[in-house]
């Protein structure tokens, strides 16, 4: 059994049981059938709030990127095992570690197409009940006939240094795409030192995909209130402080580059310099502190910058920050890679990282001032830090002075106490996000000729399962500023986002309870669930393809770029003037029920 929590930080458990499985015909919903509904909408709304697995799956150049670098991967090792077998027979031995909805190992079964030879893949996920939705994906790709007879797909629910049923030198692949914004937050190398101590890859030949990673920074300036509120109170919340003893930089913290940089936020102060390698094929040199020697002056503000050089050398620019970005190579050929460089396609699943320094480094006008940096894998191989030097005492002690006068204003704001209004207010908007619409759709039956659709009950839920049309899939949690600011930075472009808004009294939930209850009582009725309805007049045909709200206890709020708020995708984009939204459960555990339709 596992638990799993709620977007309340309730516990909602889910057992491994026979029962929970769907049987050979699909016929049993087993842990997603009707019994379990509202569990599985709770954990289904948790995903949408809390994880971007949706986004990477419909990622279309990350997946022809793996699809093509494991079956690169499995024609070479093929090749040197045939040249090695004494009879000609070849089976190849895969181990997909975090496999979620399967797709990866799928990849590799149907690599035997190309290949001639059997696969054979052992196949493990953590997190129980996205293993019991891979269990369903894979099913119904071989149902279908998707993956060749020649492949099998053995699927353990358990960590990958569990997974006991590989014997000693037998893997000829390792694959697995636990890769997030920060390189190794999601353990990778952790995965890797336990399959080298146990020594399962062949001694001779083995390929692991992805096959190396290269680290580049790049130096900035970032106003105070990055600093202070994106990164240091963001992640102190979460992992501890941004800045380690010895004075590195933790590289951890998510952030849209582009958006930070197109709204001014932040300055380029140096190009991107690489300054670690990781060779994921051994791990032999993993502990090692690479250091890096530059030069940077006023002069090296990047030419983007919507302030000249002189005028940003007036008000003290310094380098207080740190960007990270990585490119894997993901079968060591150097053709199938994948970057995280601002310069890409808009993704929320991968995005660039961003720290302070512990001390700023004045710039100069008239000289270059020598940096060096220093690098290392850290926290057990879970992070990658940074240490940018280059400054005297002096700063040091001034950079000191700054933040204990800063921790004690913080400290005297946190003990004053605020009064809020009772009242909620529900502020909602009609937008059109194109990013959202191709990034939050829901799984097809042809990612690179795979069916995921049965990933859709976790990954992109409607709080009603219904045919008829107007339903929201399930809303998430979005800074909308922070990830659409790079493209809508201006007023003028914003309209483009919000086509209508709009401010509703909302009754929370205990009071609402109370209400029901007693106009049960009078009118005698056994339900009298409140919906909210809303008629939109937007004055002139808009395409809408979302819904976006948030809640504030002022009526007059205009909060959509200053706190996170809820974005539900439409089920199709309606074209019109005049539309009808139809609301309840926003504050329920399974999720809202938003359904628009157009008058």
């Amino acid at each position: 059994m596992q638990f799993c929590l709620d977007k309340h930080g309730e516990w909602v458990a889910v057992s491994a049981s026979d029962e929970n499985r769907e049987d050979e015909k699909g016929e049993n919903g087993g842990f997603f059938g009707r019994k379990n509904e509202q569990h599985v909408k709770k954990i289904a709304k948790t995903l949408a709030d809390s994880t971007t697995w949706l986004d990477m799956l419909n990622d279309t150049k990350r997946n022809a990127m793996f699809q093509r670098a494991i079956e690169n991967s499995t024609e070479k090792i093929k090749s040197v095992k045939k040249r090695n077998a004494a009879n000609g027979d070849v089976v190849l031995h895969v181990f997909d570690v975090g496999s979620g909805t399967g797709l990866l190992s799928l990849f590799a079964a149907r690599a035997a197409t190309k290949t001639g030879v059997t696969v054979r893949i052992y196949s493990c996920e953590m997190f129980l009940p996205m293993f019991l939705v891979g269990e369903r994906v894979v099913r119904d790709n071989v149902r279908e006939k998707k993956v060749p007879e020649t492949s099998s797909i053995q699927m353990f629910h358990t960590r990958s240094e569990d997974v006991d049923a590989i014997t000693k030198h037998e893997l000829d692949v390792l694959i697995s795409e636990l890769l997030d914004s920060a390189l190794l937050g999601e353990g990778w190398l952790m995965v890797l030192k336990d399959v080298f101590s146990r020594e399962l890859l062949r001694r001779d030949h083995y390929s692991i995909v992805p096959s190396s990673a290269k680290i580049w920074v790049q130096l900035l300036h970032a106003e105070e209130s990055v600093l202070d509120v994106d990164v240091k109170k963001g992640r102190a919340a979460l992992f501890g402080e941004a800045i380690t003893s010895d004075g590195f930089s933790r590289l951890d913290v998510q952030c849209h580059f582009d958006s930070l940089e197109k709204r001014g936020r932040i300055r380029a102060i140096s190009k991107h310099i690489q300054v670690f390698e990781i060779d994921f094929t051994n791990d032999k040199d993993w502990g090692r502190t690479e250091v890096v020697r530059c030069c940077c002056s006023s002069s090296s503000i990047s030419s983007s910058s919507s302030s000249s050089s002189s005028s940003l050398r007036s008000l003290g620019l310094e380098i207080n920050a740190v960007a990270m970005f990585w490119d894997v190579d993901l079968d060591g050929s150097g053709a199938f890679r994948l970057n995280t460089f601002p310069a890409q396609s808009y993704r929320r699943h991968w995005r660039q990282v961003i720290a302070p320094l512990e001390c700023p480094i004045p710039l100069s006008a008239s000289e270059e001032i020598p940096i060096q940096l220093e690098a290392r894998i850290a926290d057990d191989c879970l992070a990658f830090d940074v240490k940018v030097s280059g400054c005297g005492d002096k700063e040091k002690e001034k950079k000191k002075e700054m933040t204990m006068k800063k921790q004690k204003e913080t400290l005297i704001e946190t003990k004053q106490e605020t009064w809020r209004e009772k009242k909620r207010w529900l502020h909602i908007a009609l937008a059109n996000i194109s990013e959202f619409w191709s990034s939050r759709a829901p799984l097809g039956d042809n990612v690179c000729g795979l069916n995921l659709t049965k990933a859709n009950v976790l990954l992109c839920a409607k709080s009603v399962e219904s045919n008829s049309p107007g339903y929201c899939y399930q809303s998430f949690k979005c800074d909308l500023l922070d990830e659409l600011g790079h493209r809508y930075s201006t007023i003028e472009e914003e309209q483009t986002i919000f086509l209508w808004k709009s401010c509703e009294l909302f009754v929370d939930d205990a009071d609402e309870k109370k209400r029901e209850e007693e106009e049960k009582e009078e009118e005698g009725e056994e339900d009298n669930k409140k919906k909210l309805r809303i008629d939109v007049d937007a004055g002139l045909e808009i395409t809408a393809n979302h819904v976006v709200f948030f809640f504030s206890d002022k009526s007059h709020a205009d909060e959509w770029k200053t706190q996170p708020v809820q974005v539900a995708r439409m089920d199709q984009e309606l074209i019109g003037k005049k539309f009808t939204i139809i609301a309840s459960n926003l504050d329920a555990d399974e999720g809202e029920c938003i359904r628009v339709l157009r008058k």
